[in-house]
């Protein structure tokens, strides 16, 4: 299984929700444990809050890469160029904790923020 689902919404926090139930579901679809699921869950809301300040106009986009144990989650919003997201705070720090592969890229105005998320090998 290698499916994308994309997904774009307006840039507003009333709409995050959305990103997040979207990003859940497809977790369960991707064989993702509950507490893996709400990891992801948490880490997409900590993703959106980071970016949310940035947007200039257009929309909240969230790009799900689906596959056997592991989702792969880019958001974006289009912002001022040369934007950057705070890396010193407390949503930077919870990114870590809740996610792997944690990175942010920007391309003109696009500002985006990757993410993956997979299943732990069961403990012995």
């Amino acid at each position: 299984m290698s499916d994308i689902v994309e997904i774009s919404v307006p840039a507003d926090s009333g709409y995050v929700s959305t990103l997040r139930l979207t990003a859940a579901s497809l977790a369960a679809h991707c064989e993702l444990t509950v507490d893996e699921i709400e990891d992801l869950r948490l880490a997409v809301d900590e993703a959106c809050a980071l970016l949310l300040p940035h947007a200039n106009g257009g929309p909240l986009t969230g790009r799900f890469e689906l596959a056997i144990g592991k989702l792969l989650v880019e958001v974006a919003v289009s912002g001022a160029v040369g934007a950057d997201l705070d890396r010193s705070g407390f949503a930077w720090a919870v990114l870590g904790a809740l996610a792997e592969d944690v990175s942010i890229s920007s391309q003109g105005s696009r500002l985006q923020l990757s993410l993956s998320k997979r299943r732990q090998a069961p403990r012995a």
